[in-house]
């Protein structure tokens, strides 16, 4: 990581503002550093040439901003969502047990992908419920369809491979915090 993006980065050129002092700089880069772990090289170099149009100051030669860098790390490459503490904590709660009861898993998960929070607010619940049940008559019609022998569209198919998959990511989570 400090090879394809701060290394590259300071020998452009950014640097800290004056008075900045050698630990605060240290802790910052740091700080960055652990938040893209999960970056591959490609989306650390595409960041670099990202960023480098990005800096601060008046001379635009000072590093952006921890909140900078990781709105563009997240354009450039999402972090997994199960990397975010807050994730496990929501599904290996109450939230979790009372979405896996509901059926309502994979909506739920979709929306933390899209918001990057959980469906907390009334109106967040029923997207996510709707979601749900959409979700759920489309998963029953592929079964059934199979179950009678009836031809499934591809589309169908790799669908409900794509439901399975998370589903079954989001069962995951929900069992490694509440077990």
């Amino acid at each position: 990581m400090r090879r394809l993006l701060i290394d590259p980065l300071t020998d452009a050129g950014f640097r800290f503002p004056k008075g900045t002092s050698d630990d605060e700089a240290k802790a910052s880069l740091n700080r960055i550093a652990d938040y893209l772990g999960y970056a591959s090289d490609t989306s650390l170099a595409r960041l670099r040439e990202l960023l480098l149009t990005k800096g601060e100051g008046s001379a635009r030669c000072f590093w952006p901003c921890y909140a900078t860098v990781v709105g563009w790390a997240e354009k450039v490459q999402p972090r997994p969502l199960e990397e975010v503490p807050e994730l496990a904590s929501w599904f290996g709660s109450a939230a979790g047990r009372e979405a896996l009861a509901g059926g309502r898993l994979v909506a739920e998960f979709e929306f933390w992908q899209s918001k990057k929070r959980p469906p907390i607010y009334p109106e967040d619940r029923v997207r996510a419920a709707e979601r749900a049940k959409t979700h759920n008559q489309r998963r029953d019609l592929v079964r059934d369809r199979q179950a009678r022998g009836v031809t499934v569209r591809e589309d169908e198919l790799q669908w409900a491979g794509w439901y399975d998959r998370t589903l079954e990511r989001v069962e995951a989570l929900v069992g490694s915090v509440s077990a």
